[in-house]
């Protein structure tokens, strides 16, 4: 049985805090009766109620994917998770809380499952990730509320050896990051950590991300990383 050690951390963007408008993103890093679970939400800025669809769908992935086997198929298992989270809204109107979805499920067994809607960024240490049930072409403009078509998923699965490393975040981080140095970002996370408790390593990581590197950057940041261990 694989042990996971992991990290989660979500900063409001500057552009929120002027606008006196909350974080949008949302994260959460649970066990579940399979293995261990991430998932990672951004909240559509220009929808009244993001905030809420970003934190119900990392919800509604947990309800479900601690209920389900392993083994599910995909298509069933998103279905399951949209239809959650559609029910966790209220009154709320799906197209005023839509929101990105980035799922990791990692078995105790070492095997990876990913599901993403919308843009942001699952990585991983295995450079080759093998692709089904879906097409490589993410549509980066859509997530729940807005999409209905499975098809608009990237669905992967992998097998992953100890101390690999996963990592999930919004666009706020992804997209100033330069090309092909991700996975080097989330290793050096990895090694800057090491040694610290959750709490220094929580501490330490909000300040990097308050302090980010990129000029004029407004944007929230959100990151979920889990290490094989």
């Amino acid at each position: 049985m694989v042990s996971i050690r992991y990290l989660s951390v979500s900063v409001i963007g500057p552009g929120h805090l002027l606008n006196g408008q909350p974080n949008q993103d949302s994260a959460l890093v649970k066990r579940v009766p399979s293995g261990w679970l991430a998932v990672v939400c951004d909240g559509m800025g220009s929808k009244p109620h993001s905030d809420v669809g970003s934190k119900q769908a990392c919800r509604a992935a947990f309800d479900v994917i601690r209920a389900v086997d392993f083994s599910i198929e995909s298509k069933a298992l998103i279905k399951r998770v949209y239809q959650k989270w559609l029910n966790s809204l209220g009154d709320i109107k799906a197209s005023d809380a839509v929101t990105t979805c980035l799922i990791a499920w990692v078995s105790d067994s070492g095997k990876l499952r990913t599901f993403q809607l919308g843009d942001g960024l699952i990585l991983t240490s295995q450079q080759i990730t093998e692709h089904s049930d879906t097409n490589d072409f993410g549509n980066i403009t859509t997530g729940l509320g807005k999409s209905k078509q499975f098809s608009d998923w990237q669905v992967t699965q992998q097998q992953l050896s100890l101390g690999d490393v996963i990592a999930l975040m919004t666009d706020g981080i992804s997209e100033d990051l330069n090309q092909g140095m991700e996975l080097d970002f989330a290793n050096s996370i990895v090694q800057s950590t090491k040694g610290k408790s959750i709490r220094q390593a929580k501490t330490w990581l909000k300040n990097e991300f308050r302090n980010w590197g990129t000029p004029n950057h407004t944007d929230d940041k959100t990151l979920a990383l889990l290490v094989l261990s």
